[in-house]
């Protein structure tokens, strides 16, 4: 389901993308029914902007606020009525598939906990905004929302009847990593693009375990051939809003091949063309213009057809780190390479199995050290 089908029931908002007047940089804003920005979401999306969030989350949250403020409508309450109850009626409220539906198992909801607990943070990041302001209700909302160490607890943790003070709303997520692609399938992936700037994408993200996005904002400045290292840079894409994440940056190596390939690339298709992008669009349409996703989308449609199995560019960067990983690269350098900042964060991308964990184990002898205890 759609994160978005949500605000289908209630077409009077609507989101729209905007300019902000300060710095022409692209934003986000919520129509109201009177046909005016709802002011305060506004005001929060240019604070998102202006703090340098990428434009993919300053929609999303858009979006989200849209929804809430349908049901805020649908409820009769404003922005400033608004309790913990009320943000576990709203994660309800955006979970039903209809209004007089009750979700009693996630196959029937309308929407996944993963989507809703997205929106939440949305909604909670509007009012710590309100907080800061001075808004008093805001601030007790924001305190209620945050366990001690400013996380979530479950949802409608201390809800219940007996514990009034409850102090967050979060749906339970079952967590489902993104597959990984085998050898065999990379391999099919790359032989079957047909042009130079595509085999090249997915070798890159194959070779390097970035982000397509990271992939789309490269310039040629960051491909250092005669180093044969490629520099991630966190840099603003808005207009295309193809960027690193915050703080994401580091210089990736990657193997000769690769760059003979980028050079090839370069001096049969790229040619002369005046543009700093690395991966632009040279057929059809707009000659120049940088590569974006729903490009990329499209050229994924086109490779699934030829391979005959679906794949999404973010498993390569699984199956990137899944292979460093059990070839014993350590998590730090995994993490520096996929340009992590929380080796948490890089635990999630390495899959490792039970019987990679045995081994890692067996290797400095735990399991014997363990044996000896017990024999």
């Amino acid at each position: 389901m759609d994160d978005h089908d949500v605000n289908e029931r209630a077409p009077l908002y609507r989101v729209r993308r905007v300019f902000l007047p300060t710095s022409a940089t692209e934003s986000f804003t919520v129509i109201g029914p009177d046909l005016r920005p709802v002011e305060l979401i506004d005001e929060y999306l240019a604070w998102l902007t202006n703090n340098e969030r990428s434009p993919n989350t300053v929609e999303a949250y858009a979006h989200d606020l849209r929804a809430f403020w349908t049901f805020l409508d649908e409820h009769g309450l404003s922005w400033e009525q608004v309790g913990v109850m009320e943000l576990a009626e709203f994660a309800a409220w955006a979970r039903r598939p209809a209004k007089n539906v009750v979700v009693l198992a996630d196959e029937a909801a309308r929407l996944s906990p993963r989507t809703v607990n997205r929106m939440l943070t949305g909604v909670v990041g509007f009012y710590e905004l309100q907080a800061r302001r001075g808004s008093t209700l805001a601030q007790d909302l924001v305190v209620k929302t945050r366990s001690g160490r400013g996380g979530y607890k479950p949802f409608l943790h201390s809800i219940a009847r007996s514990r009034p003070r409850g102090r967050a709303v979060r749906l339970p997520e079952t967590k489902q990593l993104p597959k990984t692609l085998t050898l065999e399938q990379v391999a099919a992936v790359i032989d079957a693009q047909e042009h130079l700037r595509d085999r090249f994408l997915f070798a890159l993200l194959a070779s390097s375990g970035m982000r397509v996005g990271q992939a789309l904002g490269l310039r040629h400045e960051d491909v250092i051939a005669w180093e044969r290292r490629i520099a991630i840079r966190a840099r603003a894409g808005a207009h295309r809003r193809a960027r690193s994440k915050r703080g994401a940056e580091g210089d990736v190596p990657v193997g000769g091949e690769l760059m003979r390939l980028w050079s090839d690339y370069m001096h049969q298709e790229y040619g002369d063309l005046d543009c700093d992008f690395v991966f632009v669009n040279l057929w059809g349409g707009k000659i120049g213009r940088p590569l974006t996703y729903s490009n990329v989308d499209r050229i994924v449609g086109r490779t699934e057809k030829k391979v005959g199995f679906a794949f999404t560019p973010h498993q390569f960067r699984h199956t990137y780190a899944t292979l460093a990983y059990r070839d014993g690269v350590q998590l730090e350098v995994i993490g520096a390479l996929l340009t992590h900042r929380s080796p948490t964060s890089t635990l999630v991308y390495t899959h490792p199995t039970a019987e990679d964990l045995r081994k890692a184990l067996a290797e400095r002898g735990v399991l014997d050290k363990v044996a000896d205890l017990v024999a």
